[in-house]
């Protein structure tokens, strides 16, 4: 669209003051819920065009929908893709621009443009997701599922049957990684398979392996790719046999279309490799590397892999933050990348010397938060996603120039009408001294309708991870504006263990978990309230889930200073907890290996693990989590609880059945957020009982 939304100025407006609180409200679960989720742009191949998938919550049949829609970049309206009647996700463009490969109803299928003449290409039992087209048009990759020792669709279907008919219900294992994050293994594997664009062909291309590809449980069609000549595909995947619960050793692997077995291009180093990019030209792949074995959270540095020398080197050995995501120019002589720096994703691009090392970095977009770069084939044109701590996410674009920061439009604006009725405050960046006497940095979010003459208590949010970072944005689950909603300023630090600030600053937090990450917390506070005399810390309460629940349960025993807490999925038992989740490799790396090592445990598990605190409990807790968790599994939450009512602290126990390691179904989402506000306000806008 051409017109410039009256949003946008309103957006202009001083925080707090004149058209930006005039006729707003706080925001409240019905607003958040309808806050629709904008992701996934694919811009067309001539640049002309963008898809984009947008995610609406239905809270009343308690689930979630996603429709793509497709827009002109040059203006216009967005119209559904292929049509408003149907859920179709992860469009996709042919390289000529004249067809789109999508998923709808769990199945692959095909499109015209237009959205006509469009055709069912998979019938699948365990259906299908995460096409890739190659870049000849005559292949399209995707991943299903099949049971082991399966090689033909019949005997999928019949397995999945006798699983499902069958009274026994029992699991058996005979080695570890039997469960991740919410789902037990049932005898499946994701495996790649390609189809040509008519449905004929359809074939396993990862026939006979015993691990995943993706790996589980988060990847997508970012972790393959076709080779420019379409003859072959790189993928990411995980062959570790029994070592797979307690190793971060991800390969990338290269197979031929024709058939054979799939080569290990990173067998040497002992830490992940992941998403393989292939060069234009076909002369490179690139890829994410980190270097340590078992560090989950190592630098993913970005990797070029000579395919004719078989010879991979660093294309950014003194850049130090993460390659997150990576394109290639159309010449194969720059490249893009995509980085958290300093709580914003960042979107960079880099000249690639005739050496083959990186030059400096152009910082392409760096306002609030970027990410899911798109680029048009002859390079000129991008798309991606932007949100902010106040504003959902849209899609913008920008025309690139050769030196020049570019000049970013909003593309999409399917949240404005709602935002223009919300009163909602951005987040102010500051930086403090941390426990090492260095720049730590934070921010603050006022409330809603703020007026500087009054004071407002505090709510101190602590990120999970624990390496991890809380950006400029609005998060989906931990959004600022609902804790700031009933009436509260918000804290919120990324102490050391965040990304964004260099690898020594995320390494500080392993083997250190109340340390100098909890000094960090209580410096950043401290100064926060310093400066904002609006800010009334005699009235300050604390929330984080994850690595951010473990702190509230450690603050729970070394600090009376918050008048309340809300602990969300927090390990609670380092030694319980070692026993009972399912990666490994986490608890070894951060408490420095298994809870029967003299040295871990005298050193780690006996002296940072909250339970050991449990006598000085004081503070008004409430405890939530999932029972599908099992990354955290939710008995930390039970003994956590236990803890608190044994010795009389008040404190609420709220679990959900039917989630994991985040609560994500819509009504239970408002249940949840209606119990934080509740036990926040009820102890912290006026004297507790």
């Amino acid at each position: 669209m051409k017109r410039i939304p009256v949003l946008l100025a309103l957006l202009a407006a001083a925080p707090g003051t004149g058209l930006q609180a005039q006729g707003r409200h706080p925001i409240t679960f019905d607003d958040f819920a309808a806050v629709k989720g904008v992701s996934d742009p694919q811009i067309s191949p001539d640049g002309g065009a963008v898809l984009y998938a947008v995610r609406v919550a239905d809270v009343a049949a308690n689930k979630r929908t996603t429709t793509t829609y497709l827009q002109p970049i040059a203006g216009g309206e967005a119209h559904p893709f292929p049509d408003a009647a149907t859920h179709a996700t992860e469009a996709r463009w042919s390289p000529d621009g004249a067809r789109i490969a999508f998923i709808a109803a769990g199945q692959l299928w095909i499109a015209d443009a237009s959205g006509a003449n469009r055709k069912q290409l998979t019938t699948l039992n365990q259906g299908a997701s995460g096409p890739v087209w190659a870049p000849t048009g005559d292949h399209i990759a995707f991943v299903s599922g099949v049971y082991a020792g399966c090689r033909a669709e019949s005997c999928n279907a019949d397995s999945a049957k006798a699983r499902d008919t069958t009274k026994v219900k029992a699991r058996i294992a005979d080695h570890l990684m039997y469960r991740h994050w919410n789902a037990w293994d049932e005898g499946t594997r994701s495996h790649l398979f390609v189809i040509a664009p008519d449905g004929s062909g359809a074939r396993d291309a990862t026939e006979g392996l015993r691990y995943d590809v993706p790996p589980g449980p988060f990847g997508g069609s970012e972790a393959y790719a076709f080779s420019p000549d379409g003859k072959e595909l790189a993928y990411t995947g995980k062959d570790q046999g029994s070592k797979d619960a307690w190793t971060t050793d991800l390969n990338v692997y290269t197979v031929t279309l024709a058939g054979g077995v799939a080569t290990a291009i990173t067998a040497g180093n002992p830490g992940g490799d992941q998403n393989p990019v292939y060069s234009p030209d076909g002369k490179a792949i690139a890829y994410a590397s980190q270097a340590r074995a078992g560090f989950e959270s190592d630098r993913w540095r970005l990797m070029l892999y000579d395919r004719a020398t078989h010879v991979a080197h660093e294309l950014l050995p003194r850049w130090d933050r993460n390659a997150d995501a990576v394109a290639f120019a159309p010449d194969s002589r720059s490249i893009f990348v995509q980085t958290e720096d300093a709580g914003r994703n960042k979107l960079y691009r880099f000249a690639i010397a005739p050496a083959g090392v990186a030059g400096a970095g152009q910082l392409l977009v760096g306002d609030h938060d970027n990410a899911a770069l798109s680029l048009s084939r002859d390079g000129k044109t991008i798309a991606f996603v932007r949100d902010a701590a106040d504003r959902p996410a849209e899609v913008f674009s920008a025309s690139l120039g050769a030196a020049a920061a570019p000049a970013v439009r909003q593309l999409s604006h399917v949240n404005d009408e709602l935002v223009s009725r919300l009163a909602m405050q951005p987040a102010e960046d500051f930086w403090f001294k941390g426990a090492d006497g260095d720049s730590v940095q934070g921010f603050v979010v006022k409330p809603p309708n703020f007026d500087p003459s009054k004071k407002y208590p505090v709510v101190l949010l602590i990120h999970g991870g624990p390496q991890g970072a809380w950006l400029d944005q609005f998060h989906g689950r931990w959004n600022y504006q609902m804790f700031a909603a009933p009436g509260f300023g918000l804290v919120i630090i990324n102490p050391r263990g965040s990304f964004g600030y260099g690898q020594k600053f995320v390494d500080q937090i392993s083997k250190d978990w109340g340390g100098r990450v909890y000094t960090d917390l209580m410096n950043g506070l401290d100064y926060a309230l310093q400066k904002n005399a609006w800010l009334d810390g005699t009235r300050a309460g604390a929330g984080g889930g994850s690595f951010g629940g473990y702190m509230v349960d450690w603050i729970a025993g070394h600090t009376d200073r918050f008048k309340a807490l809300v602990s969300h999925a927090g390990p609670f038992n380092l030694e319980n907890m070692y026993g009972a989740t399912e990666e490994l490799w986490f608890p070894e790396w951060e408490y420095s290996g298994p809870y029967w090592d003299p040295k871990a445990m005298a050193k780690q598990y006996r002296k940072f693990s909250p339970h050991l605190f449990a006598r000085n409990f004081r503070t008004p807790t409430l405890v939530t989590g999932g029972e599908l968790d099992y990354r955290v599994p939710y008995t930390e939450d039970l003994s956590f609880f236990t803890a608190l009512q044994r010795q009389n602290v008040p404190s609420r126990l709220v679990m959900f059945p039917d989630e994991g390691h985040w609560i994500g179904k819509p009504q239970n989402q408002r249940l949840w957020w209606g119990e934080v506000q509740s036990w926040l306000t009820r102890y912290l806008t006026k004297p507790a009982a």
